[in-house]
């Protein structure tokens, strides 16, 4: 079949009737989770970036608050308020190996009660070892409850400390039924920007965790970008109307993870049918942008990966 590229109005509506969608999203809600989910913030090390009322906002909206190792020294700083403040804000978990944790943070976060467990193995990264605890913490009522007890503190909760978080993941997994498990929206700060490597591991969990716990939905939130993963075979993506036009600018279309077909998109300014994209033949929908008065439907061959420029200056008014 020939490739087609159409270029639309600035508005034009879809008709959802005539589309068979296999996944749905909402695009707001990778910000606002919705009450029937679990919802964590997770903070990774790098530079906290945004607005601090949005931040504020973004954490009220979520029930789990996890730093990954040196993020709680981001956190931390970023919370250089009076003492007050810093209070309001305390994560839940600090998970990695603590290379990058300072000693004085460490310190602080420990008085305030903060659950810090070491994992020295190097086989994971830090990423690796939240997602697991995040899974555990909603899906093992055991697990919850072991690491409640004060008196653990000082022998790492009894958690084993190379890698027993991953022990205690891989055994919970043998009896779980992941289509019975409550999706959990996992909004990630610090995963994309700073060193190249860190950037392309965490463009790496979009994939692997819709092939391995399929429960997360995955959303990097960037000062210009939201990243999340679009599966493959149709995804409506919804929106509220003034939202797009409020908060919304420009979006891609990226084949990272392997070269594709885009079969077919309704309501991107320039939509494309039977369209091949690859990174290595430079073929790739860059600053695009969705149309669609309140929905974009994307039909690919194979998942790819959709940021989407999030102006987050506005963004606080509609969470």
């Amino acid at each position: 079949m020939s490739e087609e590229c159409t270029e639309n109005p600035e508005r034009i509506k879809i008709d959802t009737s005539l589309i068979e969608a296999r996944n749905k999203m909402n695009l707001k809600e990778l910000v606002h989770p919705k009450e029937d989910e679990n919802s964590t913030l997770l903070i990774l090390n790098q530079k906290i970036d945004i607005p601090k009322p949005l931040f504020y906002k973004i954490w009220k909206l979520h029930d789990l608050k996890v730093c990954a190792d040196g993020a709680a020294n981001r956190l931390y700083d970023y919370l250089n308020d009076d003492e007050s403040i810093r209070t309001k804000y305390l994560p839940d978990y600090i998970i990695g190996d603590l290379d990058s944790l300072s000693e004085k943070i460490f310190n602080y976060y420990r008085k305030n009660k903060v659950i810090i467990i070491k994992q020295t193995t190097q086989y994971s990264t830090d990423f690796t070892k939240c997602v697991n605890l995040i899974s555990l913490h909603f899906n093992s009522p055991k697990f919850r409850a072991s690491i409640s007890n004060e008196n653990n503190i000082q022998s790492n909760h009894g958690i084993e400390l190379e890698k027993g978080i991953h022990t205690l993941y891989n055994s919970m997994t043998e009896s779980l039924v992941f289509s019975k498990v409550t999706p959990i929206s996992l909004l990630a700060l610090g995963g994309i920007g700073g060193r190249f490597d860190q950037t392309i591991h965490s463009i790496t969990q979009l994939y692997t965790l819709s092939e391995n716990a399929s429960y997360f939905k995955l959303c990097y939130m960037t000062p210009t970008d939201l990243i999340f993963l679009v599966n493959k075979n149709g995804t409506l993506i919804e929106y509220d109307p003034h939202f797009r036009n409020t908060c919304v600018g420009n979006c891609g279309l990226l084949p990272i993870g392997e070269p594709t077909v885009i079969n077919e998109t309704r309501g991107l300014k320039w939509d494309v049918k039977n369209w091949a994209t690859s990174v290595v033949n430079g073929r790739v929908s860059s600053s695009n942008r969705f149309v669609g008065e309140n929905c974009c439907y994307i039909n690919t061959k194979h998942d790819i990966i959709l940021n989407v420029e999030i102006f987050v200056d506005k963004l606080i008014d509609f969470l």
